[in-house]
């Protein structure tokens, strides 16, 4: 068997073996609403009406209203069990992606599996029923056709980027203005060559700094890429971003807060190899290259959200840097390993088992959980609800937290995890201010909406709060939740 051959199908199994183990079973409380919101597009259409917060009548957008059709289908279909089946295959497509791209850049068949592995530990944390694991797909290949665009020329590029740009305007709107951002390094560094040329400008002698080929090709793939966005049924696509960017919800939702470097030791690790590489050896670097990872860097700082598309992309030009230097080197280490394994069959066969016996470990651990955790979700409240108490008079406040998983089970909610929806940018209301400070103004905030139950975590410093507070009697409580009644 052509040696080749044979690691990329070590490669390529070893890969479905892991992202089957790493993948989470239990759900995230994004999933719930997802899947009610795509039965309510099948039932309703896309109409912009919410249908499950009790509070006032709000618009909604559906910015991921394709995914929300689709995860609803494999729901009705297959159960829980099929979205955790479709969650496991959009991981291994993903990392297959990121595999095949980097083979195809780099040409060398351990970087590739090697970076494909990083991209799992590093990846595994994001993997949940959620569209943005589909747009990471999307976001990568972008990446690679923009490449393919500038170095071919080809019109059949500008026709997958448009492609691209319209599925992702329907399957996950919030970021797809970020398509456009990947755009900007190679713009960029276009702009920047013609300035130094023009003025015979001194660049620094490790930095690379080259027409983009074929660059009007480049722009018609952008236009025709923002064109796509017309095609998404309520055109959130266009003012999402910049709406959530000075919303309120920047500094209270965790996943906006900026990035605590300490807690990412593998982004501390990518960054600085990067500028180890950079400050100790010869390598040139292309400028495009330098907007990539840099921007990418100064994003994931900015919010933790996006250390994930630093993962995804930069590890990649991370990789092109390293091979870079190891050509520059003359150093065959990466070839010397990639011979042991296909030449030594004990090798081959012992590194097989390896993945197999942590990919199965991880897959045992995470197979006896359960797809709804009881901590984090009123399961047996949500039950006694439906049993005993009439919706048509229940104004619950809820957490921002669960409030999906209680909307899933049609009992209308204060709040949930659609934070867009809850905000003056969006809909002129103060639901989503309101709840961020609840502990220490629950009485107000009550009074404002008039409600009459509470359903809390018993964790929680409104819980202690209202054990405390004669005007609240505990109408059901379990070990973790808590439903308190106005009395």
């Amino acid at each position: 068997m052509d040696s080749r051959l044979k690691f990329r199908i070590l490669s390529v199994f070893s890969i479905i073996l892991l992202c089957i183990g790493f993948t989470i079973k239990e759900f995230q409380n994004d999933t719930f609403y997802i899947i009610k919101l795509g039965n309510d597009i099948l039932e309703h259409g896309i109409n912009l009406i919410d249908y499950h917060c009790w509070v006032a009548d709000l618009q909604y957008t559906y910015p991921h209203f394709l995914y929300d059709i689709f995860l609803s289908v494999i729901y009705n279909v297959f159960g829980n069990f099929g979205v955790y089946i479709t969650t496991i295959l959009f991981f291994v497509l993903l990392i297959l992606c990121i595999y095949f791209i980097n083979l195809k850049i780099n040409k060398n068949e351990f970087m590739a599996f090697f970076v494909s592995i990083i991209s799992i530990v590093a990846f595994f944390s994001f993997v949940t029923a959620r569209s943005q694991l589909v747009s990471y797909i999307l976001l990568v290949l972008e990446v690679y056709f923009i490449e393919q665009l500038i170095k071919c020329g080809k019109k059949k590029y500008i026709f997958y980027l448009a492609i691209l740009s319209l599925l992702l305007a329907n399957i996950h709107a919030t970021i797809w203005l970020f398509y456009f951002v990947l755009f900007l390094p190679f713009v960029g560094e276009h702009i920047v060559s013609l300035i130094v040329f023009k003025f015979n400008l001194k660049i620094n002698r490790k930095l690379i700094i080259n027409k983009v080929s074929n660059f009007k090709m480049l722009v018609l793939g952008f236009i025709f890429s923002f064109i796509m966005g017309i095609f998404s049924p309520s055109k959130i696509c266009y003012t999402y971003v910049i709406k959530i960017m000075f919303g309120d919800s920047q500094s209270v939702i965790m996943e906006h807060s900026p990035l605590v470097v300490i807690q990412h030791p593998l982004f501390i690790g990518l960054v600085s190899l990067l500028l180890l590489i950079l400050i100790f050896t010869n390598i040139k670097i292309k400028l495009k290259e330098l907007f990539m990872i840099s921007g990418l860097i100064l994003m994931s700082l900015i919010s933790v959200r996006h250390v994930a598309l630093f993962y995804l992309i930069g590890i990649i030009y991370i990789s092109i840097i390293c091979i870079r230097c190891l050509d520059v080197k003359r150093d065959r280490t990466f070839d010397t390993l990639f011979n042991i394994i296909t030449n030594n069959n004990i090798v081959y066969v012992f590194i097989f088992l390896i993945i197999c016996v942590i990919s199965f470990k991880n897959f045992s651990n995470n197979f006896n959980d359960d797809y709804i955790n009881e901590k984090k979700y009123p399961v047996a409240a949500v039950n006694y609800i439906e049993e005993n108490i009439d919706l048509d008079e229940f104004r619950v406040y809820n957490d921002y937290n669960y409030g999906s998983y209680m909307l899933f089970n049609d009992i209308p909610v204060f709040i949930d995890s659609r934070c867009d929806l809850y905000l003056n940018e969006f809909n002129n209301v103060n639901i989503f201010n309101d709840d961020s400070d609840i502990a220490n103004n629950y009485n107000k905030v009550f009074d404002k909406y008039n409600v009459n139950y509470v359903l809390i975590n018993n964790d929680s410093m409104l819980y202690k709060l209202l054990c405390l507070d004669d005007n609240y009697v505990e109408e059901y409580g379990d070990k973790y939740f808590t439903l308190f009644k106005l009395d």
